[in-house]
């Protein structure tokens, strides 16, 4: 060791491999087996060997740093999903860089292009786009890095992009609905979008909406404005899940007057009086307020995220409203185990690992042909005979997870 400081030979030599190995497996390149990369990490962590970033960037024009852009930190889904895109990009011996940007699409510019290591630093860079809409020009703001969109949703992609399983998914949440014998079932997350103008949706909830509305249509269900409520925060499902327990007391207040059975979708004046809950105990929560409220006995409840779905059941809870017994509740994302709460989480549970593969596959592939994304002004350089890639799309994969806000507690 020269100096008493380890050298990229001295951690060749204890891994058993060659210095050029070495360097691939330390600098996180493709074509280096796991197991060789593992023993070559190991060598350098008892060596104590410390990359000299300042040189390698001089020699290899790279820093094998990845910059990550998210909305926030202090939600459980985005603690998880930068947990999980970190933890596969160090596995390949890079390191992450972690940047929030609060939903605001000024934010994710000022990541791009504004940030003091923008241009200098990021080999490439990971944004989730949910909440930036679709006119902030994201793949010419970066510089030509390669770039990774999640959840961009665009119909045609100008970049490459990993999608959740958002129609899909969505769907399958609804049909389980519908199996479990549910028929009047509302819908938290997008605002109201009438079933045409649902064929172009590009973003999230658009698209797991039209999933939902999709099953419905499918099992000869209805679908108006009347059951779709906005909500993706715990406080909007909240307030959700309030609206919906009015329309389900003003469907018993109907099937009071006029005899069992009647009024499933039936409209009703709100009063002033205490109302029965299904087993007939009398709640202490009243509705105050002189406007018509839709009666409809809903009984399931389709949310487009996990927090909207236990900010309904709250919401229903303070008007004596039981999950599951009188309505049953599920969940999209499955980033939290669900078994704290009370009942637990139904859900759509999305493979995160299989996301943080995506990203990370296609972000190496474009460092390692020495491209830039297609979309900018340096468009078509690449050291692979001058050809660019055309931006990839994947979808992961999702296992819908039966929890007691949609069966039975015994």
């Amino acid at each position: 060791m020269a100096n008493g400081k380890p050298t990229l030979r001295d951690v060749a030599a204890e891994a058993g491999v060659s210095p050029m190995t070495a360097s691939n497996a330390l600098h996180g390149k493709a074509g280096v087996k796991e197991s060789t990369r593992a023993k070559v990490l190991a060598a350098a962590k008892k060596l104590d060997y410390r990359i000299n970033l300042t040189a390698s960037m001089l020699k290899s024009g790279r820093s094998n740093i990845i910059h990550i852009i998210v909305n926030e930190f202090d939600s459980p889904f985005y603690s998880k999903l930068t947990q999980t895109l970190s933890r596969e990009i160090t596995s390949r011996g890079l390191t992450p860089f972690i940047e929030q940007t609060q939903y605001s699409p000024d934010a994710a510019e000022h990541a791009l292009t504004s940030n003091p290591f923008s241009g200098q630093l990021f080999d490439g860079e990971i944004l989730h786009a949910t909440g930036l809409g679709t006119n902030l020009p994201l793949a010419k703001l970066n510089g030509g890095r390669p770039l990774v969109l999640l959840d961009a949703c665009e119909e045609t992609p100008t970049v490459d992009a990993v999608n959740f399983p958002n129609e899909e998914g969505e769907r399958a949440a609804m049909q389980y609905l519908i199996a479990q014998g549910c028929r009047n079932i509302a819908i938290v997350g997008h605002t109201f979008v009438p079933r045409a103008k649902l064929a172009h949706a590009q973003n999230a909830f658009a698209l797991r909406l039209r999933g939902a509305c999709a099953a419905l249509l499918d099992a000869g269900l209805p679908y108006d404005e009347t059951m779709v409520f906005e909500g993706g925060r715990s406080d909007e499902g909240i307030t959700a899940g309030h609206a919906i327990a009015e329309r389900i007391m003003a469907a018993r207040r109907t099937d009071c007057g006029a005899g069992a059975g009647a009024g499933d979708r039936e409209t009703g004046t709100a009063g002033t009086a205490d109302f029965n809950d299904a087993s007939g105990k009398i709640t202490g929560r009243s509705i105050e307020t002189t406007d018509k409220i839709p009666a409809i006995a809903f009984d399931g409840v389709c949310c487009a995220n996990d927090f909207a779905a236990f900010g309904v059941i709250r919401g229903l809870a303070d008007y004596g409203i039981h999950v599951p017994q009188d309505v049953k509740v599920i969940g999209f994302d499955g980033v939290t185990s669900g078994t704290y709460a009370t009942p637990s989480l139904s859900t759509i549970q999305v493979d995160l690992d299989q996301l943080a593969k995506f990203a990370v596959d296609m972000i190496v592939e474009r460092i390692e042909r020495g491209e830039v994304n297609d979309n900018s002004s340096n468009a078509g350089n690449s050291n692979d005979a001058g050809t660019v890639l055309p931006p990839s799309r994947a979808t992961i994969g999702y296992q819908l997870v039966e929890r007691e806000s949609t069966t039975a507690i015994i």
